[in-house]
């Protein structure tokens, strides 16, 4: 399925300028309709005071997306709900039916984390809805943000462990047009005695993708343990851009994709996508 709507969570961070120059940028990658969403909490709050404050950020929410017209290059809505913010952002994305939730994050640690929490990876690994996540310090100025948006697809990388978590990251990654797409790097972290089976699926899958959407697929199988080796290899080819399952267990897979997408999410070089 294309992706053509997106969702984009705001909290009037003075970064969430970035993070709309990014879903702007988006739209090389087929993005045409952005909702762009606040949350106001409403705990403790008396009624009179919640109204005040769901005007008061409508009216900044028209602000920020009106300083986008005409230079976006997709139609922009805004939406401002009550309750917690996950909980309603999940609700919105099940609502609308977008095809991405997109956010900005810190790339917390696992300490901080446990601590302070994480709206972002709580969309991410706990959601239900596909997630694109970019660490803000990728992206200092809005013409970085654009341009890491503009350029996601030209290097992607694909870590699988041939679950089915794997082969629908694997496959949102021609749901964009094909001039966006540069070169797609499918890499599977295994043992010796799995190497040839590894070998062999991996072939099979670029072939596919050769076949049935003209696009080059690398294929490589690595060593070690599968999150530093996965973030090794985003290192090493300069990736542009990664997407990747959340979970599963492949008929040759070690549990590889929990562990990799809580560390591409805090480490990534690059903008994250994470595929339920």
């Amino acid at each position: 399925m294309p992706i053509r709507e997106m969702l984009m969570p705001v909290s009037f961070d003075p970064r969430d300028r970035r993070m709309l120059a990014f879903a702007c940028g988006l739209h090389s990658q087929g993005v045409r309709e952005l909702l762009v969403a606040h949350v106001v909490d409403s705990s403790g709050q008396e009624a009179p005071v919640i109204i005040h404050e769901v005007e008061r950020s409508r009216a900044k929410l028209h602000k920020m997306v009106g300083e986008l017209a005409g230079q976006c290059g997709m139609s922009i809505e805004v939406r401002v709900v009550i309750g917690s913010v996950f909980r309603e952002i999940s609700a919105l994305a099940h609502e609308t039916k977008v095809d991405v939730v997109c956010c900005g994050t810190e790339g917390k640690s696992v300490v901080d984390y446990l601590f302070a929490g994480s709206i972002s990876e709580d969309l991410a690994l706990r959601g239900d809805t596909r997630t694109m996540t970019v660490r803000y310090d990728l992206v200092p100025t809005d013409e970085a943000a654009s341009r890491a948006a503009t350029q996601f697809a030209e290097r992607l990388v694909v870590p699988t462990d041939f679950s089915a978590s794997a082969m629908r990251a694997f496959l949102s990654a021609f749901e964009r047009p094909a001039e966006a797409i540069g070169a797609v790097h499918l890499v599977h972290v295994t043992d010796e005695d799995d190497v040839g089976d590894a070998e062999a699926q991996l072939r099979g899958l670029a072939a596919m993708a050769a076949s049935e959407h003209g696009v080059e697929v690398v294929t490589a199988v690595r060593e070690g343990e599968p999150a530093q080796a996965v973030f090794d290899y985003v290192c090493d080819v300069g990736a542009t851009g990664v997407i990747t399952g959340r979970h599963g267990r492949g008929a040759i897979g070690k549990g590889l994709l929990g562990a990799v997408s809580t560390r591409l999410l805090q480490d990534a070089p690059c903008p994250v996508v994470i595929q339920p």
